[in-house]
């Protein structure tokens, strides 16, 4: 393994740096995980046997175990832009090396021994997959079939889980079954199955699933058979599972978001890329009003969702009590935004983006259309997996009496606090997460402070008109939402007003991360607040508001041209790349 340092010293984001300067240059054939092979591997829906084992090498694995079970995960903003970077590079990667982390992410919620147990498996390289969905039972968790027999020598396992990231090549996979068969809440456990445990003739598989996205990862279906493990492999207490599964999702969720925002990275470079160079008689896309507008837009899109996955990934750590409803407003409004980028620039490379290998790409890099057209197809899996965004709309409506019932604002500073740029967390406190929320989300309860905060007459007209017409906005929800029936299944407008709370709670994390780093904002994006009046005018007009401005949008693709040039990502966060 890489080693890497750490501590206050070498600054919270050292190993992030120095994992992507491991990886290498995707334009070098040589790195360890290039551009043109990624292409070519998913050209042949092959799995990328030598870049997982070149990453197992660095231990990136290592960044999946909390620090206090003997790992090196203490801030979580680590894992999760190490994460970015593989799906920066190759999304299939990155989705096939961070599974494990979610294989093992109950382990930890349940924490004890078998926490212990799963950090040495997870130390040990091999791959740890998740066992929740089966084949014909959709996203609907309490209806799984598979069952465990727990007995007081051996457990016993009976079933199958479908599709499944890894189900073959995994080591163990954590895998949720019917454990009472008299039904309820608590009829559900989480059993260890080790392969190495269980007897091999009791664990078959079904075939490769062929895939639109993801066309080289292990996806497939698993068989137990009377497949027979420890009694110490439950993982928490008997009849818990769907309870720490649904606490573990919270978690899961923002985690998603580094997926998310490595194939949006990869769609802006190739996109920014081809506007500078000219297309034949019809000149440089960046010369083209019409495709100014559309690429400064894209770039709003591209910091909207960078925003929630800070705002995921730290109210992990500040306010995981909350996380039930913060969960379920990023993993819904990232993937959704990600798709309306990939959707708007698709259309503005017009031909060029559905280009598949590694021909055809002019002056660029041979695999460049090629690459933004596999990231195109993997990133469209954010949002199905860890909850599809039906799902994710639904635990929003249940969650709008929460927000609803009366609670006191806290203090500006502190909202802010966990979004600094120097704020740093030792630690994930999964004992503190709920199934349920007291008072909805304290940010989006900010929302109007946050707004009085920027009209300080020293931000820009455009970012505060915006604001306030967010803010707007949020009140008519608020009322909106006191009048909505309740029903234990939500009817369409329901829906529809879950959707527009989330875009607003999206309004709410730009003017948050605006707040709490105006003055960290690396390179050309931190000349003005060009970028926040971009995103909130983005989001106003998802709303209902009228499109960005030209001006914003054309100041926005400004700077992010200027950062793209200089071989920066377009990101409001310093210190997480090499060149950073």
């Amino acid at each position: 393994m890489t080693a890497v340092a750490t501590g206050v010293g070498a600054g919270t984001l050292a190993p992030v740096r120095a994992f992507d300067a491991f990886l290498g240059d995707p334009a070098d054939d040589d790195a360890v995980i290039s551009t043109s092979r990624s292409v070519l591997l998913d050209e042949r829906s092959a799995f990328p046997d030598d870049e997982i084992t070149a990453v197992t090498a660095f231990g990136l694995q290592r960044w999946y175990i909390p620090a206090a079970h003997g790992g090196a995960l203490t801030d979580a903003l680590v894992p999760l832009l190490m994460i970015r970077h593989l799906a920066r590079r190759d999304f299939t990667v990155a989705a096939a090396h961070g599974k494990t982390f979610l294989g093992a992410i109950c382990a930890w919620v349940a924490d004890g021994s078998i926490a212990t147990r799963m950090a040495g498996l997870v130390e040990t390289g091999g791959p740890v997959s998740w066992g929740l969905t089966e084949r014909g039972r959709g996203s609907d968790l309490s209806r799984s079939a598979t069952t465990a027999q727990l007995g007081a020598d051996a457990v016993r396992v009976d079933g199958g889980k479908w599709p499944i990231n890894n189900a073959v090549r995994c080591r163990a996979m954590t895998v949720l079954a019917r454990s009472d068969e008299r039904g309820g809440p608590r009829s559900l456990s989480l059993v260890l199955v080790d392969k190495d445990e269980a007897e091999p003739a009791t664990i078959g598989y079904e075939p490769k699933v062929a895939s639109h996205g993801l066309r080289g990862a292990n996806l497939a279906g698993i068989r137990f058979e009377g497949s027979v493990v420890g009694p110490d492999t439950v993982v928490g207490p008997e009849g818990h599972g769907l309870e720490i599964v649904l606490k573990s999702l919270q978690l899961t969720r923002p985690f998603t978001t580094g997926l998310s925002m490595g194939a949006v990275d990869r769609a802006l470079q190739t996109a920014l890329d081809a506007a500078a160079v000219p297309d034949g008689a019809h000149g440089r896309l960046l010369d083209s009003p019409t495709a100014r507008r559309s690429l400064g837009v894209a770039v709003a899109d591209a910091l909207l969702v960078e925003c929630l996955m800070l705002v995921g990934v730290r109210s992990a750590h500040a306010v995981p009590a909350e996380m039930a409803l913060v969960s379920a407003l990023v993993k819904f409004l990232g993937p959704d935004t990600a798709d309306l980028l990939f959707r708007d620039l698709t259309r503005l490379l017009g031909a060029r983006a559905l280009v598949v290998g590694t021909e055809t790409s002019g002056a660029l890099h041979p695999s460049a259309f090629g690459a933004f057209q596999k990231a195109a197809r993997d990133s469209r899996v954010v949002g199905i997996f860890d909850g599809n965004s039906v799902v994710n709309l639904n635990m929003i409506v249940n969650e709008l009496p929460n927000q609803l019932r009366p609670a006191p604002t806290p203090p500006l500073a502190e909202v802010l606090a966990p979004l600094r740029a120097d704020a740093h967390f030792d630690a994930l406190d999964t004992t503190a997460l709920r199934l349920v929320t007291r008072h909805g989300s304290r940010l989006l309860r900010s929302l109007p402070a946050f707004v009085d905060a920027v009209d300080d007459g020293r931000t820009s007209r455009a970012a505060v008109d915006a604001a306030r017409w967010i803010g707007r906005e949020y009140t008519a929800l608020l009322v909106e939402a006191e009048t909505l029936p309740r029903q234990s299944q939500p009817d369409p407008l329901a829906f529809h007003l879950a959707e527009r709370f989330a875009l607003v709670f999206g309004g709410a994390c730009a003017l948050a991360v605006h707040l709490a780093r105006a003055d960290s904002v690396p390179g050309p994006l931190g000349d003005s607040d060009v970028w926040l009046a971009a995103v909130l005018q983005r989001v106003a007009n998802r709303l209902g508001a009228d499109p960005v401005q030209a001006p914003v949008a054309d100041a926005l693709l400004d700077a992010a041209v200027r950062a793209h040039a200089a071989g920066s990502a377009v990101t409001l966060l310093g210190s997480w790349t090499a060149r950073s």
